[in-house]
């Protein structure tokens, strides 16, 4: 398979993941209190971020390459960066859709759940669960300065996280949600963001037109007047 394609079927899968993404967040219900786990789409709506998250994977390591030689060693980290933040949203994603409901489901357990001690993967990763976010804005300061894929995708990215924190000003933590879904929740202005960044990336690589600088071309000696 040519490295052509490759890049073509990495963007595919970033222009697949946002809607996916989108998706997800219609269907989740307001909260992830227990009345809310208990709710049938409650289940449905982490897997289709999951299913979402995993063409984004595929599709950013292509976006990376295409970009890889720019990017240095900033690059480098941030894709690797990405990556585990990926990773980590699998395990948040897949504990959600079947840990958290059956806890749920038992009334025995239902405490641990909601604002409980086993709520949002259990603390994996305590104090640092959130910082892997800090992963998306720098892989996109990697993709402005690398200035290969459209600088805008890497400016989505860098924003995508100062918008959750003003979008937290905004709504109050205690706001009724909007549609009785997630879907407008700060929560999910910074994946909209970032997914669009992504897909924007996966446009330019699904038609080709990735922002590669040539050099100058100078005249050739022979077209000089004598």
């Amino acid at each position: 398979m040519s490295s052509t394609t490759l890049f073509r079927l990495s963007g595919l899968a970033l222009l697949i993941a946002l809607p996916l993404q989108v998706l997800g967040f219609v269907l989740h219900p307001p909260s992830e209190q227990v009345a809310d786990v208990l709710q049938p789409a409650y289940g449905p709506a982490h897997l289709i971020l999951f299913v979402s998250w995993m063409f984004a994977l595929l599709g950013l390591t292509g976006f990376y390459a295409r970009q890889a030689e720019r990017a240095g060693v900033l690059g480098l980290i941030g894709f690797a960066a990405t990556v585990f933040a990926a990773a980590y949203h699998f395990y948040l994603l897949l504990y959600e859709a079947y840990a958290t409901v059956a806890l749920a489901r038992d009334p025995a357990t239902q405490a641990l759940v909601g604002d409980g001690p086993l709520a949002h993967g259990a603390g994996a990763l305590g104090p640092l669960g959130f910082a892997v976010v800090l992963a998306f804005p720098l892989f996109g300061i990697a993709t402005v300065r690398a200035a290969v894929l459209p600088r805008l995708s890497g400016w989505l990215q860098i924003i995508s996280v100062p918008a959750l924190f003003l979008g937290a000003l905004i709504v109050p933590p205690d706001a009724p949600a909007p549609f009785g879904t997630m879907a407008a929740a700060p929560i999910a202005w910074m994946y909209y963001l970032l997914f669009l960044g992504y897909a924007m990336g996966g446009y330019a690589l699904w038609t080709g037109k990735e922002r590669v600088r040539e050099p100058a071309v100078r005249p050739d000696s022979d077209t000089r007047k004598s």
